[in-house]
């Protein structure tokens, strides 16, 4: 997909729990960066979905989210409160608490928050700021992609050939799950969302699945993100540092994940956060009784077609990322003060993305 060098506007679509926080605390932050590209972004609108909490709860959560960064220009839409195709799988976990937070409260305080949303539904705002800006707006789908897919099904052709570039945090590569035992969470929430969006995108959609960003060689320890990254004082940090510490402590997790702040990252700093990525033909399994929601890939066939079917690719795959940026992004982006992005934008790493 053709970016341009012109400024980006950027929807994020998300599904507000700890993980999306901070890629949306990412998104913003960078505003004011001149990335290693020659790229500006603006980030013009929050639409939020079902995922990690009700689709009510994650609004309020991103109003929360932008009331501590003082961002509260940033207009919040709220989307799908339920998948294309009604449920018979539930998701037992509960990871996020019943409100996507963990339920630790102390929240800051919102006055009126419902009327604080906008009054347009996610859907219709995603089709609207598209036909205001053609092929000016990217999308970053850090949660089930109920609200794209039924953008796409409302709107088809006058809503695809307007988009930007589409970045998904979502599926897996190897068939490992984190959800069920051979789906990711995001894919499993609506599979039928995820397979409509692969199918309909008429650009490959840069996707990062689940298995690069559990990887050794990328995740930290979760000793650094409580006790190092969480020491800082900014509200924000403050919050989430309790929400995670409240996941994952008592689950006896020692690695800090973060899947939706790797794909922003990556969506900010390809050179540097990117270091394997290859072209594939995918679809998205929806009849298996142990793999519905397991994305699957065309692994024999030759990298620009589908041998098969004759199909096109229809994704970029991320397959491994570079930690020590990611810690240097994230640390910035968490306030810590001895977090050099200064240096990490103007680094320039040709041939360091492998794309055959």
């Amino acid at each position: 997909m053709d970016s341009g060098k012109q400024e980006r506007l950027v929807i994020f679509d998300c599904d507000i729990g700890a993980d999306d926080a901070w890629a949306l605390a990412m998104l913003l932050r960078a505003e004011t960066l001149s990335l290693p590209d020659g790229r500006h972004h603006k980030v013009i609108a929050i639409t939020c979905v079902q995922g990690n909490t009700e689709v009510e709860n994650g609004s309020l959560n991103a109003l929360r989210v932008l009331k501590l960064l003082e961002r509260t220009d940033v207009p919040v839409f709220k989307g799908c409160a339920l998948p294309l195709v009604p449920r018979t799988w539930t998701n037992p976990s509960r990871y996020h608490g019943s409100d996507g937070f963990k339920d630790v409260g102390n929240y800051p305080e919102l006055t009126n928050w419902q009327e604080q949303l906008q009054p347009e539904h996610a859907v219709n705002a995603m089709y609207r700021l598209v036909c205001q800006h053609p092929k000016q707006v990217d999308f970053l789908l850090c949660g089930p992609l109920t609200n794209f897919a039924n953008c796409i099904n409302l709107y088809d052709d006058a809503f695809l050939d307007k988009i930007g570039g589409v970045y998904i945090m979502g599926g897996n590569i190897y068939g490992q799950g984190n959800i069920t035992k051979s789906a990711e969470f995001n894919f499993m929430m609506d599979p039928e969302a995820a397979h409509a969006t692969l199918e309909r995108l008429k650009e490959p959609a840069v996707i990062l699945p689940w298995e690069p960003c559990k990887a050794d060689d990328f995740t930290t320890t979760l000793d650094w993100r409580l006790n190092e990254l969480g020491a800082g004082e900014h509200p924000f940090v403050q919050l989430l540092t309790r929400v995670e510490r409240a996941i994952m402590v008592s689950r006896g997790i020692t690695r800090w994940r973060n899947p939706d702040a790797a794909l922003t990252a990556a969506y900010l700093f390809p050179k540097s956060m990117i270091l394997d990525q290859r072209e594939y033909y995918a679809a998205v399994e929806l009849s298996g009784v142990h793999t519905r929601g397991q994305m699957v890939l065309d692994h024999l066939r030759g990298r620009k077609v589908d041998a098969i079917h004759g199909k096109k690719s229809n994704v970029r795959v991320i397959r491994r990322l570079n930690r020590e940026s990611f810690l240097t992004i994230i640390a910035w982006t968490g306030f810590h003060p001895g977090a050099n992005i200064e240096e990490l934008c103007q680094r320039d790493l040709p041939g360091n993305i492998q794309a055959n």
